[in-house]
């Protein structure tokens, strides 16, 4: 393409994307779990009698709120790390930060992919080499 190496990191272009999980992509299992921990949430917080996700006993809401803490918890430090690793691969610490408490070790996997600068360098001296070998291999095969 025509973007330099820094316009694609910013835009997530050249990512080198894993395979997906179960045949899904990230983007729709970020979706499912935000839209599932957010049906937690309603069950472990709202009480509305005569809903069945909001009429549960005290012991199931207290378990499902611990549930969430420790969920969130461990994304809230994922959520700092992700925030201190953004800038490093020119990718904006609030998102990334936001992102990673809201679906967890989805976001912070995603954001990993996302090759830094250095890799980027690295990555164009071994195209530019593999380049050379085969325009030396072609004019080779003419003689």
């Amino acid at each position: 393409g025509t973007d330099t190496d820094e316009a694609s990191n910013k835009s997530g272009n050249r990512v080198q994307k894993k395979t997906s999980f179960l045949g899904i992509g990230s983007g729709p299992l970020q979706v499912g779990h935000f839209i599932g921990a957010l049906g937690v949430v309603l069950m472990a917080f709202v009480e509305y009698p005569g809903f069945p996700l909001t009429n549960l006993p005290s012991q199931l809401r207290g378990a499902l709120q611990g549930g969430l803490a420790t969920i969130y918890g461990i994304n809230l430090v994922m959520a700092v790390i992700a925030a201190l690793s953004a800038p490093g691969r020119n990718q904006p610490a609030l998102l990334w930060g936001a992102k990673t408490f809201a679906v967890g070790g989805i976001a912070y996997d995603q954001l990993m992919q996302i090759p830094t600068p250095k890799e980027l360098e690295e990555r164009a001296k071994k195209e530019a080499e593999m380049n050379k070998l085969r325009g030396r291999g072609s004019r080779r095969s003419r003689m």
